[in-house]
């Protein structure tokens, strides 16, 4: 993540504009125009919005790398950074992004073996074992009630749904919660992936430690992607795997 970071700064850098200012910034403060010698701790500065709206630190590095936004970083008068302006991205920045999102390698996390086979009631009662999904592209997301990156990710992962399933894509969520937390927790949230609560033993099985978890299987059940997370951006690169798997 810190290799994404990196290339975000650099990719957003060469895209700011020089004359930009903002009157809630102090006016002694000026604006970067180069990433050249200039080591960078986001997560220690102020950072705003555009319209003067402060964003929280727990938020910082999510808005870096969101491809809505593009951060303008104001220094002192020794070339310290002190701020950071979240400005809305240009549509070559936004392109530039979404391009290295798509190019994103896979995760270290069970890449190329084979997934555990595992049996679970949907939330109809009914059966699904994952040996039924052979020869076909299974997306597996491991996730639970309390976990805010699963929500978060949530409305993106829907999308995918929407876009694939008709084209062949088996989207299963393995939940660690029961069917009635899960039941409840629907009537505020949706989540249109086909849900198997009571997960926690397969999560076990497959040493799932981090959640949200995303595996993509081939049609003999191998991983040939995953990433544990969230981050802003994952949505362009699942798209890319399950393009690629529907254009073979």
């Amino acid at each position: 993540m810190k290799k994404l970071l990196a290339l975000t700064l650099f990719l957003f850098f060469s895209a700011i504009s020089f004359a930009q200012t903002y009157d809630f910034l102090d006016p002694k403060l000026k604006r970067l125009t180069s990433q050249r010698g200039i080591q960078i701790n986001p997560q220690a500065l102020e950072a705003y919005h555009a319209n003067g709206e402060k964003v929280a630190k727990s938020d910082v590095m999510l808005y870096f790398m969101k491809v809505e936004y593009q951060p303008a970083i104001y220094a002192d008068a020794n070339n310290q950074p002190k701020v950071i302006v979240f400005e809305e991205a240009s549509e070559e920045a936004k392109m530039a992004k979404i391009k290295m999102y798509e190019n994103m390698k896979s995760g270290d996390f069970m890449f190329k073996e084979k997934a555990p086979d595992f049996t679970l009631k949907d939330m109809n009662g009914k059966t699904l074992d994952l040996k039924e999904f052979k020869g076909q592209y299974v997306l597996l997301n491991f996730w639970f009630v309390g976990c805010k990156p699963c929500i978060m990710e949530m409305p993106e992962l829907n999308e995918l749904v929407e876009e694939f399933k008709p084209q062949g894509i088996n989207f299963l969520a393995i939940g660690l919660d029961s069917p009635e937390r899960v039941k409840t927790f629907l009537k505020q949230h949706e989540f249109d992936y086909t849900l198997l609560p009571n997960g926690r033993n397969v999560a076990t099985d497959y040493g799932v430690m981090s959640y949200p978890t995303h595996l993509l299987l081939d049609t003999e059940g191998k991983v040939i992607y995953s990433q544990q997370g969230y981050f802003p951006g994952l949505k362009y690169t699942l798209r890319k795997r399950l393009e690629d798997l529907i254009s073979k």
